[in-house]
């Protein structure tokens, strides 16, 4: 399976402020850029704070229906109303009427009165404790799912850079400083040692206006 990842993030390191976490930080083309990389995946993951901001139907902008939507929660404190829920089903005409894919991922299952909530086609996975990447990448590799495209936050970066287990990243550096303790960042965790950090190489580099778009290779450090 391959692994991409997508963001955006300030000069120092964040992606969005604090005082208003809806705020995007990016250009419109910024947008359209995310857009366009979302064409790539079959299932598009992320943190439950991302989606509580965010919670929409992610889908590229070249995709007939929407690929497999994976939600990591750990007290599943997602919307009944939000659009991904209510809008259970969506089609492009003549495409048929189905649902949208969903996928609830949580360290331990779900009770039978947070599942009733939400329609009946979401699928729950419970991954215990300890770094619940490689049962997730199991059970997505189980459902023949090729291209897995991660959007953060920080802490879901970390999970995933913590299990090596991010193959590329395309990130937009934003020409603004946000400098806030309490905004959130690219990555968030304990941190790696400088030996054992994960480094990239650039696979491609443009700007558009201000914003430098880069493509980039992740590279791991062997065991020692």
């Amino acid at each position: 399976m391959r692994i991409i990842a997508c963001l955006a993030a300030s000069l120092d390191g964040r992606i969005g402020s604090a005082t208003n976490l809806k705020d995007r930080i990016g250009t419109p083309a910024d947008l359209e850029h995310l857009l366009t990389v979302r064409n790539q995946a079959d299932a598009i993951l992320c943190g439950g704070e991302t989606f509580r901001q965010h919670a929409a139907i992610r889908k590229g902008n070249r995709q007939e229906r929407p690929p497999l939507q994976v939600i990591l929660t750990q007290r599943f404190q997602l919307p009944p109303e939000a659009k991904l829920f209510q809008q259970s089903q969506v089609s492009t005409p003549p495409v048929p009427l189905l649902p949208v894919p969903i996928l609830i991922v949580s360290p331990q299952q779900a009770p039978a009165e947070i599942r009733n909530q939400y329609p009946n086609h979401v699928e729950w996975l419970a991954t215990g404790d300890g770094n619940p990447v490689p049962t997730i990448l199991k059970a997505l590799t189980d459902k023949g799912i090729q291209t897995l495209m991660v959007e953060g936050g920080g802490h879901i970066m970390n999970l995933f850079l913590q299990a090596q287990a991010i193959d590329e990243l395309y990130l937009t550096v934003c020409p603004l400083l946000l400098g806030g303790q309490s905004d959130p960042s690219l990555v968030t965790g304990l941190g790696f040692p400088v030996a054992q950090a994960p480094r990239t190489e650039v696979i491609q580099a443009e700007w558009r206006g201000q914003e430098l778009y880069l493509h980039l290779k992740l590279q791991y450090p062997k065991p020692a």
